[in-house]
């Protein structure tokens, strides 16, 4: 007897044209869609600059994304529900990102549980679930793969008039540098979060987004070199991210200093309609209790709590 053929897979693939569909569908509910909708943007943005490079800027299949949506969802229904999931390429624990505007979440549900897209074998991971969304990936983990461990985290936005006031001051003895790819390798170590992969996912970023740095300089045998007192860099979700200050340097106010030269960099990026419309934010583990202080004093505002796993290994 043959076998019945399987129906088509419940998501499929969005064009570019169709990702920027999304980015409007976001923008037009800013500032409460702004953690949605500077991820599409900044996936439009390397889009944007792969194109210009002619594809001669690399990309790890670890940060490199492919975008779906639900199968029955057409164009006009993509621009006002907004629904995607966004999933990399890499073999092992690829990593997945969602989002709606539907309160009927059963249609995406049903898409996440019964999709090939997604390899539960290969111990996928998933970023930046907002809370409103938690509820139905547990139901989902539950049967899928409920060894995986969530972090609590929080995405702070800077509002446009708190930006424009911030004055940037850099202490005597540093100087602020872009962050390369070539530091890569420090700044993977230092992460506590790192994996297996961690530090090319490193050097995709810094290779698409980049960063800043600020630096010392210092004479070891007759030749002056420049160390890194620390960094901070843009990620996939176009927010501010990785902040990380030397043992040696802290308790010197150049965490402030960094995250002021961060935010004005990016205030000076944003351009036509979306000057206006954009705002800096940054995405913090709740944990992190100095980090939480240090933004709020500096104006930020919390704005959506969401959930994130690791990649790990069963």
């Amino acid at each position: 007897m043959e076998t019945a053929a399987r129906s088509a897979d419940p998501l499929r693939s969005l064009c570019e044209d169709e990702i920027r569909l999304l980015r409007k569908c976001y923008r037009r509910g800013l500032p409460g869609t702004l953690a949605p909708f500077l991820f599409v943007d900044n996936h439009l943005r390397w889009c944007e600059k792969i194109r210009e490079t002619c594809s001669t800027v690399a990309v790890s299949p670890i940060v490199w994304k492919r975008f779906f949506t639900l199968a029955m969802d057409d164009r006009e229904e993509l621009a006002t529900t907004g629904t995607f999931v966004a999933i990399t390429d890499a073999e092992q624990c690829p990593n997945v990102v969602f989002c709606t505007l539907r309160e009927d979440l059963s249609p995406l549900k049903q898409a996440l549980m019964e999709t090939d897209l997604i390899s539960w074998t290969n111990d996928p991971a998933f970023s930046s679930v907002a809370l409103e969304h938690y509820t139905m990936l547990q139901s989902i983990l539950h049967q899928k793969a409920p060894h995986l461990i969530f972090r609590n985290s929080t995405f702070f936005r800077l509002p446009k008039e708190m930006a424009r006031e911030l004055q940037l001051s850099i202490p005597d003895g540093y100087e602020i540098l872009p962050l390369e790819e070539s530091h890569a390798y420090e700044v993977n170590e230092t992460w506590p979060h790192r994996y297996a992969g961690s530090e090319e996912y490193y050097r995709s970023l810094l290779r698409l987004n980049g960063g800043l740095a600020l630096a010392t300089l210092t004479t070891e045998s007759n030749t002056q070199q420049k160390q890194l007192a620390g960094w901070i860099l843009t990620n996939e979700y176009g927010a501010l991210a990785h902040l990380f200050i030397q043992p040696s340097h802290r308790n010197r106010g150049l965490a402030s200093v960094l995250v002021k030269a961060w935010v004005l960099q990016m205030l000076e990026s944003w351009q036509g309609d979306d000057a206006e419309a954009m705002e800096a934010i940054a995405y913090i583990m709740d944990v992190n209790v100095a980090s939480r202080t240090l933004f709020k004093k500096l104006g930020f505002v919390e704005m959506s709590k969401s959930r994130w796993s690791n990649p790990t290994t069963k």
